[in-house]
């Protein structure tokens, strides 16, 4: 079920703002998901309706990311063509003037009603007309704060936030009464009220309560415009705008309204130009999360949204500036869920306003995107350079300098990670550490608050495969006979590939070992470590000296390679540089010889100009090292050195030479400068490799290893192929056969990544599972014999679900028909497994943890719907914005609706996205059915009918059945 009776299905979601421009704000429109209330927008179609008091941006399409086509006086009449409910709920209008065509959100007209509507409520003071409305179609649920509701005949649980994801803190019995002390729509339009119970404070959906509305017009609840009091902020952050308090702002490029309460449900009662400075009085911060300011106008006092400022720093702040390092996306609110209104790429600065971590643990931060728009994206999105990263030990307090002297600047608890700047000694002699405190934000803190000096391991060390091969003591010269060899962590296919050689590199080694084949692996030392060499790979001569370094000799001729070469007076690095010299630069050598730490250096005429040059400048064959995460290239061998360039995860870099743990490298770019060497990595970490055939619990898989945690992506172009990509650097190809493979194929695409094609036999389908060290697909044959499946009854135990009109509980009716489900999945020769077989109480987490752990092939979720006595249908839901499997999601949601609904021969509400838990944080393709609505008396008897369970079990097993010939 859903919406207006409370589900523990519903999606994650956190308090945060969305913000609105005044010309464009969007509809204050709780109720957009009734299809009864978008019937009756529609009817606003094909009449005349009038702009209201404020100009109205005219766009090309209907939110406010499309450019503006005209603006449209306020006043003026226009003919509306017809109405649209955008991704985000607001409702626009396609509209003519002056001969051009284009969109409008609703809320800048003055409504007329048309003839048989019913009451609707459009904007925030505005009734269409004068049925009443239920107390939930208000979107912010303002009218009621401050009153005192009561819990319906349920008892209701009280959360930690206003969504069913977060833990329930307290059990309120019913007919409770309860001062509601404010309200918040969340992400899913659901209307959530925050009171307090037994001394704890918490959120409670507003479809538990009994609720008594206050009347305005005609049965309407609307605000009653009382100002919000102005209450003390105590955090001295940019994020409750006090430090903006006694400082003159000014309105950005467009006019502000000033209302009369904080939230844009209040009454507009000045508009104040475009450029005006003001003095804020005071800030506050909403139920929502937004930041307004108490400011006076021409003898008036109200509030402005501080979106509407151009924001100076203030005294003790700074505005936060920072690099972002990968391409990210910019969201309306803190997670990925909200919508995307921009798209920033590498390089870009952006202003950081604030920083909030959401109730998946990710830190998001608040930022400028462009002029006067503000949006949210992930914190790990900008550059964070730093020496070390060390985990708290005590409690500590950060200062703005190195002494406890300096002002406190934050308070850091037990256990808490960061990352490490620079270290200093101050006059006491106390070691102090520069650390990152927040997004942006950078202080000092005493070494004692750490449990050790050593950095926290980024990765714990992998497990090592089992090898029962003997190790032989043998020196061997080896020189790498192929293109490009793989080095493993021990002698046999099974360990991972640690770091790759190329043709004619030259290695010792001291010992080898036989494999289960006879066959030989050599083990040698590489900058990586130690790492293991299969005997086909290499061929054993003399000496490593018996191939000499090729370098032009005493009397040829050369061409510089590199960008950027340097021409020194003597063959050291610390003698004089005499010049610069350009890639392409002729030359022609007079000396060679090898330095003491190995170098080989020549002595060269290039232009009339003698001196010395490394080797490196010369050879087209250097070593290439990727990028092992975001790291700064300085101009020299030191952290406190000037930064010349930046690279990021995987990146491919030049070595030239080392120095005490540095390496001096030339980028992409042709930029020179040092990093350390604990940044680069001998293979990409994003690349797939150790590609390879298995054989898991009698059935085949196409396996291959991930050097790192990255994320993967796939598609299916047409029938029997799939295509997997994802910024891949390298792919192993598999050589050897598998039943059911038609062929695979490894191709580079622009940008120099590789997409892997796989073709199947016509009569063969696959699983494909991402994981945080391998990707494998289970290569199967077509059909349902011998396929897993999970089968999920919704609620149970003290989560009844929704209750129908007479008494049917969700939860024994979705039990029925998942065991009934069973049996026929069963009958067709699958494995089957039941998340719960009798009537307990699972949360959501070890719903999908069950599914995440196993090696199935799909996942059902078995649910009824709620909405009200009309409301009729099945729908089948499925996610694609997060879950990896969302394409089979899809596919497996359309061929499960389709049969579903011909089996029961309900309504077809379609297949529809949505971010329910059960989906979102599953790894296999996954759907959650709604067989119909048991808040409609019909379907509540066809519901609790055991005929009517058997029937959807025989549709869903048929879906399934469709799904597997795909």
């Amino acid at each position: 079920m859903k919406k207006v009776i409370a589900s523990s299905v519903l999606a994650t979601s956190v308090l945060l703002p969305q913000h609105l421009l005044v010309n464009d704000s969007p509809i204050a429109y709780a109720a957009s998901n009734s299809s009864l209330i978008l019937d009756e927008i529609q009817q606003i179609a094909d009449t005349t309706q009038k702009i209201g008091e404020y100009a109205a941006n005219m766009r090309s399409g209907a939110t406010t990311s499309y450019k503006v086509v005209a603006t449209i006086p306020a006043g003026t009449s226009v003919k509306v063509l017809s109405a649209f409910t955008n991704a985000e709920k607001e409702v626009w209008f396609n509209v003519e003037y002056i001969g051009k065509k284009g969109w409008v959100t609703s809320e800048l007209f003055e409504l007329n009603t048309t003839a048989g509507q019913s009451g609707v409520v459009i904007s925030d003071s505005k009734p269409i007309a004068n049925t009443a409305v239920k107390a939930a179609s208000t979107s912010s649920g303002i009218s009621y704060e401050g009153t005192t509701q009561r819990i319906g005949e349920n008892a209701a649980n009280m959360r930690s936030g206003a969504t069913t994801s977060y833990k329930v803190v307290a059990t309120i019995p019913a007919g409770t009464s309860l001062k509601v002390l404010s309200a918040f729509t969340n992400a899913e339009k659901e209307v959530w009220f925050n009171v307090e119970y037994n001394g704890k404070k918490g959120w409670v959906t507003s479809e538990l309560f009994e609720l008594n509305s206050t009347v305005g017009q005609s049965g309407v609840v609307i605000s009653d415009s009382k100002p919000i009091a102005n209450t003390a902020v105590k955090a001295a952050s940019t994020s409750s705008g006090i430090s903006y308090e006694g400082t003159k702002q000014r309105i950005g490029k467009n006019a502000a309204n000033m209302r009369s309460g904080a939230t844009t449900s209040y009454k507009v009662v000045a508009t104040i130009p475009a450029g005006t400075s003001l003095k804020v009085l005071s800030a506050f911060t909403n139920a929502q999360n937004e930041v307004w300011f108490n400011v006076e106008y021409n003898g008036k006092k109200g509030w402005v949204t501080s979106e509407l400022f151009v924001l100076n720093a203030t005294v003790g702040e700074t505005a936060t500036s920072m690099k972002v390092v990968q391409q990210t996306t910019v969201h309306k609110g803190a997670t990925k869920s909200y919508a995307v209104v921009s798209t920033v790429k590498p390089g870009t600065t952006l202003v950081i306003h604030q920083e909030f971590t959401n109730a998946f643990k990710e830190k998001w931060v608040q930022v400028t995107y462009a002029t006067g728009k503000k949006g949210w994206m992930l914190a790990s999105a900008f550059e964070e350079s730093s020496i070390a990263d060390k985990v708290v030990s005590k409690t500590s307090t950060v200062h703005s300098g190195a002494t406890k002297d300096y002002k406190t600047v934050a308070t850091i608890q037990v256990g808490t990670k960061l990352s490490i700047h620079q270290e200093f000694t101050n006059a006491f002699k106390e070691k102090w550490y520069q650390v990152s405190y927040a997004v942006g934000k950078k202080g000092w803190i005493p070494a004692d608050a750490f449990e050790t000096v050593s950095t926290v391991p980024e990765n714990p060390t992998p497990e090592t495969p089992a090898t029962n091969a003997d190790v032989v003591a043998e020196n061997n010269s080896l020189k790498v006979s192929v293109p490009v060899a793989n080095m493993r962590s021990g002698p046999g296919i099974s360990f991972d590939v640690v770091t790759q050689s190329r043709q004619n590199d030259l290695f010792e080694s001291t010992q080898y070992a036989a494999d289960e084949k006879s066959e030989k692996w050599y083990k040698v030392n590489t900058t990586s470590g130690d790492a293991w060499l299969h005997q086909s790979v290499v061929s054993i001569v003399d000496s490593v000296e018996e191939t000499p370094i090729v370098t032009p000799g005493a009397g040829e001729k050369g061409t510089i390679k590199r960008a950027n070469a340097l021409l020194y007076a003597n063959s050291n690095y610390n003698s004089a540089v005499l010049q610069g010299l350009a890639k392409n630069t002729s030359f022609t050598v007079i000396n060679k010889l090898v330095a003491t730490d190995g170098t080989t250096w020549l002595q060269i005429n290039a232009g009339g100009k003698e001196g010395w040059i490394p080797d490196f400048e010369v050879n087209e064959d250097i070593p290439t090292k990727y990028g092992t995460k975001t790291a700064t290239v300085y101009n020299g061998a030191s952290a406190t050195a000037k930064k010349v360039d930046t690279i990021y995860l995987s990146t491919p870099v030049r070595v030239l030479r080392s120095l005490n743990g540095w390496l001096n490298i030339e980028t992409q770019s042709e930029k020179r400068g040092w990093i350390q060497a604990s940044m680069l990595s001998d293979i990409s970490p994003i690349q797939l490799t150790n590609g390879r055939t298995e054989v898991r619990n009698g059935q085949n898989y196409l396996v291959w290893s991930k050097p790192s945690k990255f994320d993967i992506t796939y598609s299916t172009p047409s029938a029997n192929v799939l295509r997997i990509f994802g910024n891949l650097s390298d792919i192993n190809e598999i050589k050897s056969s598998v039943t059911g493979v038609k062929s695979m194929k490894v191709e580079k695409v622009s940008g120099g990544t590789s997409v892997l094609l796989i073709t199947f036999d016509p009569n063969y389908t696959y699983t494909i599972r991402d994981y945080d060290k391998e990707l494998t697909i289970k290569v199967v044959q077509k059909g349902l014999a011998g396929k897993k499946i999970i089968l999920d009854a919704g609620h149970g135990a003290k989560d009844p679900g929704a209750v129908g009109p007479k008494g049917t509980r969700e939860k024994d009716v979705v039990l029925a028909t998942a065991k009934a489900l069973k049996a026929e999945l069963e009958a067709a020769g699958a494995e089957v497994v039941l998340t719960r077989s009798t009537d307990v109480f699972l949360e959501l987490k070890q719903r999908t943890d069950i599914a995440n752990k196993s090696d199935y092939d799909a996942f059902i979720s078995i649910h009824a719907d709620a909405l009200n006595a009309s409301s009729k249908g099945t729908t089948t839901y499925y996610n694609a914005t997060v879950n990896f499997n969302g394409p089979r999601s899809l596919t497996l949601a359309k061929s499960i609706q389709s049969d579903l609904v011909k089996a029961i021969g309900t309504y077809n509400r379609g297949v529809k996205e949505q971010v329910f838990y059960v989906n979102r944080m599953n790894e296999l393709p996954s759907v959650l059915v709604e067989l119909a609505f048991i808040s409609n008396p019909t379907e509540e008897a066809q519901l609790a009918s055991a005929a009517f369970q058997k029937k959807a079990a025989e549709g869903i097993r048929k879906g399934l059945e469709n799904y597997f010939q795909q």
